[in-house]
Formats: structure tokens, sequence, C-alpha cells
């Protein structure tokens, strides 16, 4: 048996002889000549930002920032008691202003629950403007957006409830506001 391992090592032993030099090229310690560097990664670009938004856009979703939730029935979304979104300033708003509208449905089990609903949106910051509504049903919210505000190409639009429904209320998760359709910026 001895002579058996002897001649398994001896055999081993030349395999590995004959394999480590056809290999130092690549794995060795020897540079590697001729090889180019490596590409650089590639940035994604982002989709351009746009100044109306239909709740049920896809791309929309690049836009909405916090307090919206995914879209429901292909049509529209909940949101909770404080949502935001960006929106681009369109061409010639930085010079006249903008009027900001936000359509959206207070539904009879929200007003039900909660009563009168005062909506309030913020842009860059600044408070625009108020709103209580004192029934269940769609609306569309105004405001006047300042040419100022708009100067950058883009604003962040803030909204607030004064109420909501909390999480696990009525079997859902999700802390539960208005159900939004579109929101979008015009020149004034």
């Amino acid at each position: 048996m001895e002579t058996k391992n002897r001649v398994t090592v001896v055999f081993s032993l030349a395999a590995l002889t004959l394999f480590v030099p056809a290999c130092r090229g690549k794995h060795g310690t020897e540079p590697v000549q001729n090889e180019e560097p490596a590409p650089a990664p590639t940035v994604a670009a982002k989709p351009p930002v746009a100044s109306v938004l239909a709740m049920n856009d896809p791309q929309a979703a690049t836009q909405l920032i916090t307090g919206f939730y995914a879209v429901e029935q292909n049509s529209w979304r909940w949101t909770a008691g404080r949502f935001s979104a960006v929106l681009a300033a369109p061409p010639g708003a930085e010079r006249t202003g903008g009027t900001l509208s936000f359509g959206f449905t207070i539904p009879d089990a929200i007003f039900s629950r909660l009563g009168p609903l005062t909506l309030t949106a913020a842009a860059g910051g600044t408070v625009l403007r108020s709103e209580t509504y004192k029934a269940a049903g769609k609306y569309t919210f105004h405001a006047d957006i300042p040419a100022a505000l708009l100067a950058t190409g883009s604003v962040k639009v803030d909204f607030a409830l004064d109420k909501s429904v909390p999480p696990g209320t009525a079997g859902d998760q999700r802390e539960l506001g208005i159900i939004a359709s579109s929101l979008g910026i015009a020149v004034k």
C-alpha cells in the first residue's frame, strides 16, 4: 500500500508542476498586459418631473414623496393625513405664478367617521390656503402659488388634513385621509 500512495503523490506533484505555470499569467503575481479598464457604471436617467399628475399613472409614483398609497381600481390612491409631492413649474409660471389644483374625494365612510375635514396646502414651506369640506363628495381644491416659489423649476407641495382615520380602524392597517385622483399646477 505504501508504494501505491507514493505513486499517487508523485503523479499529483507532476500535475501541479504542469498546472501552476499555465495559470501564472492570469492569477499569479505578474501584471496582466493589454487589459482595458472596466467601463464606468452608468446612472439611470431620472424621468422628467411633470406639472400635472394623474394618480393612476405609474410614472406619478416617482413624484409622490410621502403619504400616498398604491393605485387602487386603476384610477385613484388613498392618502394619509399628511402627504407631499413634487411638481414641475409649467413654462411661464416662474413669471406669472401658478394655480395648484388637487382633485379628490371624501368617501361617505370617512366623512361619517370624521365629520367635516379641513385641507391645508403649502408650497415650498409657504402656506397657500385652507378649506373646510362639510360633506362627503368629489372636490377640486385650488390655490394660487406665487411666481417666486416656482422660480427653481419645481416645487414641493405639502398637504395636511386636520384629522384622519388611524391605522387599524375598520380592518385597514393604513392611516386613511382622502382619495386622490389628480394633482397639478397650471400657469396663472
